[in-house]
């Protein structure tokens, strides 16, 4: 394995990248059915608890793939993606069901994804891959039950989000180094073995992400997402009578969809990041990570709750729902907001994305008042003023 070099020809997703995205992104889909019933509090954590599962899994072996290049192990990215197939199975009977094998094939999956790095590489874009303490929650709820279980996962995921975030990679890279070095120091003089002296510890090198490799695949999970998003909307719609409080929905469903690909997509860190160096200092990747879990995230809640409203396109709309509609697109805009700060400053927050964020609050308390339709009218209104805010704020600066 070799770290990415920069090259005259541009690097692009392959068939082997986009099917696993697109596996891993079915997984997620499986995850609406824990909405259906207009989900308790308890049932909307599970939801992200799962939904945090599969996007790590994803991001594992993505960066992986990213770092590796063409010396990807083809049927390690098999094996992982059937490893996602079985838990995706398994999320069918939760939370009564199958918890034990979820847990256990997520831990495979995991250690599989981390044994594949080259001895001595340091991983200095996303240590997770490579620190395996979150996974040791997981493997204990192995022989716990339900709901301490759930606990657990959380508990894990909460440990790989916490080394997202709080390791420096730079300053593993150097430990590494001292280690190294101490190691020689303390080396007594040994035979030779194949032309190497024995005892010799693995040189430790630096390995980095290649930043608009991995800005297409962040792009095309989001993309796939979005995707899914249609298909539950067609799904529920084709179940419904065809009434005038369906056809909005539908129609209103989709230029929700639309807008956040614009967000996202179109005006969002994606193409910032798919147009840096590989060498570009300012792209904190931990940073893009972490945007893109909460992204992602959102838009497929969003993308469930849109396509449970259109089940429910008229009468009493279960507060549940309504708040996975308006409390997705709420979070929609916050990690929006937040992402958008570094690069448009403080007050562009107040164009757009806090005043989105506050009516969506709004909007799902008052869903079950509203009914169905009026509160996916109301989503569409706001995420249609952010794209208009944001292609005039483009058009002004001349960005695009």
């Amino acid at each position: 394995m070799a770290s990415t070099q920069e090259s005259t020809e541009e690097r692009r997703a392959s068939w082997t990248e986009l099917f696993f995205d697109l596996v891993a992104v079915a997984g997620i889909g499986q995850l609406t059915h824990l909405l259906h019933r207009g989900p308790s509090l308890g049932e909307f954590g599970l939801y992200l608890v799962l939904y945090l599962a599969f996007w790590v899994l994803w991001a594992c072996v993505t960066v992986y793939s990213n770092v590796a290049g063409e010396q990807a192990r083809t049927t390690l990215v098999f094996g992982c993606m059937f490893g996602l197939c079985v838990m995706m199975a398994a999320v069918a009977g939760m939370p009564d069901e199958h918890a034990t094998v979820f847990a256990a094939i997520y831990v495979l999956v995991r250690v599989a994804s981390s044994a594949a790095w080259g001895r001595g590489q340091v991983l200095v874009d996303w240590p997770i891959a490579q620190l395996g303490a979150g996974t040791l929650p997981w493997i204990v709820s192995l022989w716990v039950p339900a709901p301490w279980k759930f606990v657990l996962w959380a508990v894990g995921l909460g440990l790989d989000l916490w080394v997202m975030f709080a390791v420096d990679a730079e300053r593993m890279l150097a430990d590494a180094e001292r280690r190294v070095r101490a190691r020689l120091r303390r080396r007594p003089a040994g035979p030779r073995r194949g032309g190497r002296e024995a005892g010799v510890p693995t040189p430790v090198r630096a390995v980095r992400a290649d930043p608009a490799h991995l800005g297409e695949r962040l792009g095309q999970f989001l993309i796939i997402v979005l995707g899914e998003g249609v298909i539950s909307v067609i799904a529920a719609v084709s179940a419904e009578e065809w009434t005038l409080p369906v056809a909005v929905i539908g129609v209103g469903a989709f230029l929700s969809l639309l807008g956040m690909w614009a967000l996202t997509l179109h005006f969002g860190f994606v193409p910032r990041m798919m147009s840096a160096r590989t060498d570009a200092v300012e792209v904190a990747r931990h940073r893009v990570m972490g945007t893109h879990c909460a992204l992602s995230a959102a838009v497929a809640t969003v993308a469930a709750g849109l396509g449970l409203v259109a089940a429910h396109p008229s009468g009493h709309l279960p507060a549940g729902i309504s708040w996975v509609l308006g409390g997705g697109a709420a979070a929609f805009f916050l990690v929006c907001g937040l992402g958008g700060l570094p690069s448009a400053g403080p007050r562009w927050l107040l164009r757009w994305p806090v005043p989105c964020l506050l009516v969506a609050v709004v909007l799902a308390w008052a869903g079950p008042h509203l009914g169905g339709i009026w509160l996916v009218v109301g989503v569409t209104a706001l995420l249609t003023a952010a794209v208009v805010s944001e292609t005039v704020r483009a058009r002004t600066s001349g960005e695009r």
